[in-house]
């Protein structure tokens, strides 16, 4: 998988979000801790891009998009992040 896109959640950016993750294990269901950063991601040679919500404690989850634009609008629509403060990368992420 190869990162695109990556940043830094910061206190600009609405925490814990406008939406809810839920984490379900043995443990049973559960909030993830507040989100650290977002990584967009895609596996090459597919379709749509992946939103990467990391905690701190390096557990995450991801959404899935069709397209990048669309990706960048969850994160602007769930978190406030901007388009401008997104880093682009190029790194094997996960």
């Amino acid at each position: 998988m190869i990162a695109v896109k990556r940043v830094s959640l910061g206190p600009q950016h609405l925490s814990p979000g406008r939406t809810t993750h839920t984490l379900i294990d043995s443990k049973g269901a559960r909030r993830f801790q507040l989100f650290k950063s977002l990584v967009i991601a895609l596996y090459p040679d597919s379709i749509g891009y992946y939103l990467f919500h990391l905690c701190a404690d390096g557990s995450g989850t991801d959404t899935w998009h069709e397209s990048l634009k669309d990706a960048l609008d969850q994160a602007e629509f769930e978190f406030g992040v901007k388009p401008d403060e997104w880093e682009d990368t190029q790194e094997v992420f996960g």
